[in-house]
């Protein structure tokens, strides 16, 4: 994907490209680990991208309790809510698992959201542009 990029991009200078390159593997990192990440929307039925497309805006809070593992592996948070509601736990017991969920997620998308503006400062308007048609900036 990397090498791909610093064609489309025209990065000919490896200082720059090294530069580059590490913010766009931090995003892309980012991306991954996501709670409700890439790979949730499958999970839960709803095809790629979930409900909101790139960036998770529709998807939904909790999802469905099967699991909350995705391809890459899941967050302890999500495993723990997924547990609560297949064992039934109290309402009191799902609420605290949730908002510790919920909080994780706010963390994570500042996260990146961070990183993305650290990417896009670095980028020519023409570049920012190829970012976003790779789904690496909103």
């Amino acid at each position: 994907m990397l090498a791909g990029l610093r064609e489309r991009m025209e990065v000919k200078d490896d200082e720059e490209w090294k530069l580059i390159s590490e913010r766009i593997t931090k995003v892309a990192e980012l991306r991954r680990s996501a709670p409700g990440g890439p790979g949730m929307g499958m999970m839960m039925g709803r095809g790629p991208g979930g409900g909101g497309g790139p960036g998770g805006s529709g998807r939904e809070e909790g999802g469905s309790g099967r699991g909350g593992s995705r391809p890459g592996g899941g967050s302890a948070e999500m495993t723990a809510l997924a547990s609560a509601l297949r064992d039934k736990l109290p309402d009191a017991e799902i609420k605290s698992r949730l908002d510790r969920l919920r909080d994780q997620r706010k963390d994570s998308e500042a996260k990146l959201a961070r990183a993305q503006e650290e990417l896009r400062a670095v980028l020519t308007m023409r570049q920012e542009a190829m970012a976003v048609m790779a789904g690496l900036l909103p």
